[in-house]
């Protein structure tokens, strides 16, 4: 992990998006690693400090960054600082019927923050999958 990248929950997973797609079944897609984009909402009538999460692949939002952190986050955002993030690891996969969440992983000096091999291991179930050998 880079030594300016920090860790984030995400908010608003369980509820679905206005055009009828499920957050929960694209974060349900997604594993450590994949990045994301942060997008302000400024017209988001909930809360015009509003930072959204979008996959980069389908570009669908799969949920929004805190009160309190959007203001602070978005605000650089707005004065042109190149924030950058991925998703660090998705909560609740192991529980069945239980939603599941993001948790991300946020750099705000443009660079990709990284993801360790412990975390994708642990997101593949295998813990043997990435052992470096003996």
């Amino acid at each position: 992990m880079g030594w300016n990248d920090f860790s984030l929950p995400a908010v608003g997973e369980r509820f679905d998006n206005e055009d009828g797609s499920s957050r929960q079944l694209e974060i349900m897609c997604m594993l450590p690693g994949d990045p994301v984009d942060l997008v302000r909402q400024p017209d988001n009538p909930h809360d015009h400090m509003a930072v959204a999460i979008f996959t980069t692949t389908s570009k669908t939002c799969v949920g929004y960054l805190g009160r309190v952190k959007a203001q602070w986050i978005g605000s650089k955002m707005d004065r042109g600082v190149d924030v950058t993030a991925i998703v660090e690891r998705i909560r609740g996969t192991g529980l069945n019927g239980s939603p599941v969440g993001l948790v991300l992983r946020i750099n705000m000096e443009g660079e990709l923050p990284e993801v360790s091999d412990g975390e994708r291991i642990a997101a593949h179930g295998d813990s043997n999958a990435s052992a470096p050998p003996p």
